[in-house]
């Protein structure tokens, strides 16, 4: 045999041990996959309170019906910037044996992007389960703010409730100051939007800027019946069908720039509702609770108890949509991270 043949004799053995190694992890993953037993275990999901435990509480046994061994599924609240608290937790001291997740908001994929103070984890490295769904976020004045429209905003100043540095109603209406012009005023120290409610009540702040309008129905039914808030902007991409009339804050942009800083900021609404894991949480581990994942969502009980107890299910995405999304967001060219970084002060 020539040394030519001998060569492309020694690629094609490889290539065939190559394939027949990967065939035999996959059949070995699925197989743990399979064998694994989550027995008299605990798997507990750490939230950052308010509308992340509303539909931890009401996913959890639907989740744990589905995993082997039928685990209880618990939550545990974690408040604390915007949800990244919890984040933190995950990534640094959580068990990576699938009994230990998160609840987050969609915009923990993109902190690292905007070099956000007090992130100590990578949105890449961590195993994304899947979202439970969308999301519209709004901006909200009270009945004893004299805003009643958003263009009212750019006219005078309009104090709002925010939390930490991290938290999006801190971080939008930095947003909005800057690349749209408004005058919102922040507040900041409130540790959630129930917070930020009660200051709303008693008025110590006219509104917010950024409350998820699934937690305001779930939570406040009767301001929205009584009409104690008027919601006057959605801050999303894509609007809720219940808020027909309410501009989206991509109708206030002039310019391609601040619609393309709009998209970056907005585009994790379309994740607003995920679930994570640790990093290096095994595959077969990460398979089997993906597919649970899935199954509890799709579930016809889940969605008509999450009716019942008006939390919007739409648009759910599994964990491998939400990978492709961050790969996408991460590609952003660097001009328009730089003037949304410079626009949000947090570099």
């Amino acid at each position: 045999m020539s040394f030519r043949a001998r060569i492309r004799a020694s690629f094609a053995i490889c290539a065939l041990a190559c394939a027949l190694t990967a065939t035999l992890d996959a059949q070995r993953s699925a197989a743990l996959a399979q064998n694994a037993d989550f027995t008299g275990k605990t798997i507990s999901i750490y939230t950052g309170g308010g509308g992340y435990s509303l539909y931890s509480r009401t996913l959890a046994p639907y989740l744990g019906k589905r995993l082997p061994g039928e685990p209880t599924v618990i939550v545990k609240e974690m408040p604390g910037a915007g949800s990244h608290v919890a984040a933190n937790y995950i990534y640094e001291v959580a068990r990576k044996d699938g009994t230990d997740l998160a609840s987050v908001s969609g915009s923990t994929a993109t902190v690292q992007l905007f070099k956000t103070p007090g992130i100590r984890f990578d949105p890449r490295r961590f195993v994304w389960l899947g979202s439970v769904s969308n999301e519209v976020s709004v901006v909200a004045a009270g009945d004893k703010s004299s805003i009643r429209s958003i263009e009212d905003t750019f006219q005078r100043k309009m104090i709002v409730g925010g939390g930490g540095p991290t938290s999006g109603n801190v971080l939008f209406p930095t947003l909005a100051n800057g690349l749209l012009g408004t005058r919102f005023e922040v507040i900041r120290g409130y540790k959630g939007s129930e917070e930020i409610a009660l200051a709303m009540e008693r008025g110590e702040v006219e509104g917010v800027m950024s409350w998820n309008y699934s937690s305001i129905r779930s939570g406040h039914p009767d301001w929205l019946r009584d009409k104690k808030i008027n919601i006057i902007l959605q801050l999303a991409l894509e609007g809720h069908p219940n808020l027909a009339g309410v501009p989206l804050i991509i109708d206030l942009a002039r310019t391609d720039e601040q619609k393309s800083a709009i998209r970056l900021i907005f585009a994790t609404q379309n994740m607003a509702r995920p679930y994570i894991a640790p990093p290096g949480t095994p595959a077969h581990v990460t398979a089997l609770m993906r597919k649970a994942f899935d199954g509890a969502v799709a579930d016809p009980e889940f969605r008509n108890e999450a009716e019942r107890r008006g939390l919007d299910v739409n648009a759910p995405m599994t964990g491998e949509q939400i990978d492709a999304m961050i790969a996408q967001l991460y590609a952003t060219p660097e001009a328009v991270v730089v003037k949304v970084n410079d626009l949000m002060n947090v570099r």
